[in-house]
């Protein structure tokens, strides 16, 4: 495309940018296009509405065409712009971490009703997060929950780096503190077994044959290890279980999200475990089976 000073203006760019996404079939060209300048300018995308007619400079218009290439080439706009929105929080993400879905907010605000119970009143309330990825789950629950200390761990060294960053932005590391390694086996110099009041988790669910026709912007650029949990997509979810009950204390929740066919399984997975009460399922607000929570 030729510039010329009238081709320039926000409005003119933008009818490009949302023609271009959408020949190139990307969801929702408009809201991709507008987020994408918006970045690129350093404004709120509601300034490009109301200064449709401002002339842009050449290399804020090269800078936004690579970025609209980059979004043709199925990079997820988050990645683009480092910057997802969760619980009304905006956290840094990058391609080392999964990036947080509304529907996990579904499982903070379980947590959050729960502890508000009486029984936590008054008392400092420990928390164990595992796979905590960006430390969305952690930081969220650490800016809604007054007196509360969370242990959130991570197999990737890369995803703490990024963890740390939100930890750091949000202004919670006193209460969120962070530890590297494989599910339960960091906690040990940390907590005492029998004294954790929840754990949560948002564990890999997708099976690796639900990977290979998952959508290029998940299977191409998100962490496979953060998506992938094992052959059936229960792998960890079986560990966390059987596990979660010698760290729990009595009354303790365990809270986790899952995969939208996968409760019938792990709720028997829960009962044949024996040690679990009153398992509920959380649905989403499309009506599928989004969280479990089971107390101890």
């Amino acid at each position: 495309m030729v510039y010329t000073q009238e081709t320039k203006t926000i409005r003119n760019i933008l009818k490009w940018a949302i023609t271009t996404l959408k020949e190139a079939e990307i969801d929702s060209p408009g809201i991709n296009a507008d987020a994408l300048l918006a970045f690129v300018l350093s404004c709120d995308r509601t300034n490009l509405y109301t200064n449709p007619d401002e002339i842009l400079n050449d290399s804020d218009i090269s800078r936004y065409k690579k970025l609209i290439n980059k979004r043709i080439g199925h990079v997820p706009l988050q990645y683009i712009t480092h910057h997802v929105e969760f619980m009304s929080l905006d956290f840094f993400v990058d391609e080392r971490v999964l990036i947080p879905r509304p529907e996990t907010e579904i499982l903070v605000e379980t947590v959050m009703n729960k502890a508000h119970d009486k029984q936590y009143s008054n008392k400092k309330v420990t928390l164990m997060d595992i796979g905590t990825g960006s430390g969305n789950i952690a930081v969220s629950l650490a800016k809604n929950l007054s007196n509360v200390e969370i242990y959130a761990s991570d197999i990737s060294q890369e995803a703490l780096a990024i963890a740390m960053t939100n930890v750091q932005r949000h202004k919670v590391v006193d209460n969120v503190h962070l530890l590297h390694g494989d599910l339960f086996d960091t906690f040990s110099s940390h907590i005492e077994k029998g004294n954790v009041d929840f754990i949560v988790s948002n564990p890999p669910y997708v099976s690796e044959s639900e990977w290979k026709n998952l959508e290029p912007e998940l299977r191409d650029h998100e962490p496979y290890e953060a998506l992938v949990g094992g052959k059936d997509g229960l792998c960890l979810y079986r560990q966390i279980i059987e596990d979660a009950v010698a760290w729990l204390k009595p009354e303790g929740y365990l809270v986790i999200e899952i995969g939208e066919t996968q409760a019938t399984t792990i709720i028997k997975l829960m009962k044949n475990d024996g040690h679990y009460e009153d398992i509920e399922i959380i649905k989403d607000l499309q009506g599928k089976e989004r969280v479990i929570s089971a107390r101890r």
